[in-house]
């Protein structure tokens, strides 16, 4: 099995002051900020949870990178995590269910899984960390996540330096 890595994500303090130097420092842009969003179905080691993130999103490249504000105070795949360095390297797959047992195979754990949404195709697992280097997680995109992340990268492609920073909302 060969993986494509989609998307690298970061833990961050304070997703604004985070997207300012993507923006101004890295010149990643345009940024898809999404508030206050609470995770529709979230386990850690098995127990729910319920966990509130701010999250970003940007293209760069082929590689989408995605900042994580986590906003409330239960244990979680983001706590502890070391601020600055890549917290995970996601695998988007339409195949979610043979993928995250391609990755139980070869001997990771699963750390937290759940369903951002609660809708069809928006499963997501974080394994364990299994040696160097940072989370894997798996991600279910179906049709209507596909679309959502293709307008990102599509937004950066076509990017003329305005508006550098969107807030956005997740219609459920």
């Amino acid at each position: 099995m060969t993986t494509e890595v989609s998307q690298l994500g970061y833990v961050v303090d304070d997703v604004d002051d985070a997207v300012r130097f993507w923006v101004d420092v890295l010149g990643i842009a345009p940024f898809f900020v999404y508030r206050d969003i609470t995770l529709a179905e979230c386990l850690v080691h098995g127990e729910p949870v319920d966990v509130t993130l701010s999250v970003a999103f940007a293209q760069a490249g082929k590689l989408q990178i995605e900042l994580i504000q986590e906003l409330s105070d239960t244990p979680s795949a983001y706590t502890g995590s070391a601020r600055g360095e890549p917290h995970h390297v996601a695998i988007w797959t339409r195949d979610y269910d043979r993928d995250v047992d391609n990755f139980r195979a070869r001997g990771l754990v699963d750390l937290m899984w759940g369903s951002a949404s609660g809708r069809p195709g928006e499963r997501f697992v974080y394994f364990a960390s299994a040696g160097p280097g940072p989370l894997v997680e798996v991600v279910e995109v179906l049709d209507a996540k596909a679309a959502m992340y293709g307008a990102i990268a599509d937004a950066a492609r076509d990017y003329d330096g305005t508006a550098p920073i969107r807030e956005a909302s997740l219609s459920r």
